[in-house]
């Protein structure tokens, strides 16, 4: 074996050093004389290294041949291993100098390429690939990648480069659906329409290909071309249920409803095909529910069948509950869920969508009875004391809200929901320090994100601190949502502290005509009203605040005052 491996090895070698001496370079140092046959030996054993994957005594053997001899052989080697070792910088300084030594050897510059790849600096891959193009124009490799690597940032370059290809290749299937792929990002679809029907002219059995092709059909609203390759299909494939759930959501939007529930029949009759490929078509179904109503009651219908021919899977359950959760049927999607908890007692979903349905309703009191069930099955899952949380924190339980969402927080300490709600909470309990640490963490993670600009932003406003950068961190949640209620009072409330009553007064008013502001909105603006020096109108709303929350004393004492 090591003798093959050997002669292998010494192939290689020779491969590497038998360049035509117009196309290396001269690197030695002069009063240096190679001695191949002890660089060799050092070749060997690195190569042997490598097959044990050992590739750091590899590097050390092949910088040991160095020594004897500087063919370029022994530094694409070395370069290789760098590479896989993922020292990026030392491979690509490898690779250069064997370049240099030998330019026009393509091998070297694909080698090159790769580990450009491998670091992910794409555009360094990118010239490195053109520069094989330039030396060798017929390498179909690297225009292929080249154009692959323009796809990723420069989609019209990379269009431009198929397009040599097909040129200077003739067409293939596999770049005419990139062509395709790149016509339906830039927008024109009946080109890429087109550069599909190419590749199905050259790979005319290619069903994932048709697939797309329907795809655009539909997207460009030419449903007879996208039916006639559906009804091919599911004739030629019967259990194809992809093709046979758009096929079914395509006559419900031509409103064939005859033939629609001629697709569902087909699934449910028999054993055509196993509860996996049913649940798999209705699940493809479902997918157009959120924009087409019309598909529920076949929907609920595909389910409720697959539901009697296997009443002990949860799963047929959990689709039923679902699509009655859409429907607003709320009552039966509980029922429904409530089987699947009691089929499958740890499926967390299942928990967290029937605790969400009572939490959606404000019922905290219900949701809390489930979540506090589900924690005896379920210990790991942080939508669970994320939502159980928030639920004792509408109920005014803020110490239990705390603890429930510090357990959230210790299993996904990078949840941005775990975390704006524990920051709310603290904020709260008046826990400044712990609340002001927790949203600057979170603001580190997501500096962008509007809920956590808007929260910090009004918690600092509150309390008078950091003014400038509250009102900033108010303006960006407003830009990002600018019908947001919430963000329109916080950026009023930062307004106000500033002393500018007539800007608090024009956001706060905007939350309260977007409809159902709080207690709270409404006492903001009769403070900003009491500020401008009409007290009519701070008495106004300031009513209108302790109509909405009849318990607030202190609110209760401001009107008795009638001052802040």
């Amino acid at each position: 074996m090591v003798k093959y491996i050997s002669i292998l090895l010494l192939g290689i070698w020779i491969a590497g050093c038998a360049g035509s001496k117009s196309s290396k370079k001269e690197v030695q140092e002069p009063g240096f004389t190679p001695n191949r046959e002890k660089a060799l030996e050092h070749f060997i054993n690195g190569s042997l290294y490598d097959q044990k994957n050992d590739y750091a005594s590899a590097i050390l053997e092949y910088q040991d041949a160095l020594r004897y001899d500087r063919d370029p052989a022994i530094y694409y080697a070395i370069s290789r291993d760098y590479s896989l070792l993922r020292k990026h910088s030392l491979a690509t300084q490898s690779a250069r100098q064997s370049i240099v030594i030998e330019p026009k050897n393509i091998k070297y510059r694909e080698n090159l390429a790769e580990i450009f790849l491998n670091a992910a600096e794409f555009d360094s891959a990118t010239a490195a690939y053109e520069s094989i193009i330039r030396l060798d124009s017929s390498n179909y490799s690297a225009w292929s990648n080249t154009a692959r690597l323009y796809q990723l940032k420069t989609p019209l370059k990379a269009l431009e480069i198929y397009k040599k290809i097909i040129d200077r290749f003739g067409p293939s299937w596999e770049v005419l659906v990139q062509v395709a792929e790149l016509y339906r990002m830039t927008g024109k679809l009946d080109d890429a329409i087109n550069a599909l029907k190419g590749a199905l002219d050259i790979e005319p059995g290619n069903v994932d290909l048709r697939k797309v092709l329907a795809g655009l059909y539909m997207t460009t609203s030419k449903s007879d071309s996208a039916l006639a390759i559906y009804i091919d299909i599911v004739e030629t494939l019967p259990t194809d249920v992809e093709s046979r759930a758009s096929l079914a959501h395509l006559y419900l939007i031509r409103q064939d409803y005859e033939n629609a529930a001629k697709q569902l029949e087909f699934v449910l009759k028999g054993d055509v095909l196993s509860i996996e490929l049913q649940l798999r078509f209705g699940q493809i179904f479902l997918a157009s529910l959120q924009t087409d109503s019309a598909v529920a009651p076949y929907a609920l219908k595909l389910f409720d069948q697959i539901q009697k021919k296997y009443p002990d899977d949860w799963r047929p359950y959990w689709f039923l509950g679902v699509v009655n959760a859409i429907m607003k049927s709320d009552s039966v999607a509980v029922w429904n869920l409530r089987k699947v908890t009691e089929l499958d007692r740890k499926n967390s979903n299942a928990w967290v969508y029937l605790a969400s349905i009572y939490f959606d309703g404000r019922k905290y009191t219900e949701a809390i009875e489930i979540l506090e069930e589900a924690q005896r099955y379920v210990t790991d899952e942080p939508r669970l004391f994320l939502i159980l949380g928030i639920a004792y924190q509408r109920l005014g339980e803020l110490e239990k809200a705390a603890i429930t969402l510090e357990r959230a927080f210790q299993i996904d300490p990078q949840n941005i929901d775990v975390l704006s709600a524990l920051a709310l909470v603290y904020d709260d309990l008046k826990r400044y320090n712990e609340s002001d640490s927790l949203y600057e963490k979170a603001l580190r993670l997501h500096p962008e994100n509007h809920l956590l600009l808007n929260n910090y932003a009004y918690s600092l406003s509150v309390r008078n601190l950091q003014i400038d950068r509250a009102l900033k961190m108010a303006e960006e949640a407003v830009r990002q949502q600018p019908q947001n209620p919430s963000y329109l009072d916080t950026m009023g409330w930062v307004y106000f502290q500033i002393g500018d009553y007539k800007q608090a007064e024009e956001f706060i008013k905007q939350a309260i005509d977007k409809g159902e502001a709080s207690a709270v909105v409404h006492e903001h603006l009769g403070d900003v009203y009491y500020m401008l020096n009409d007290i009519t109108k701070a008495m106004e709303y300031w009513q209108k605040a302790l109509n909405l929350d009849p318990k607030n004393e202190s609110l209760k004492d401001k009107i008795k005052r009638g001052s802040l």
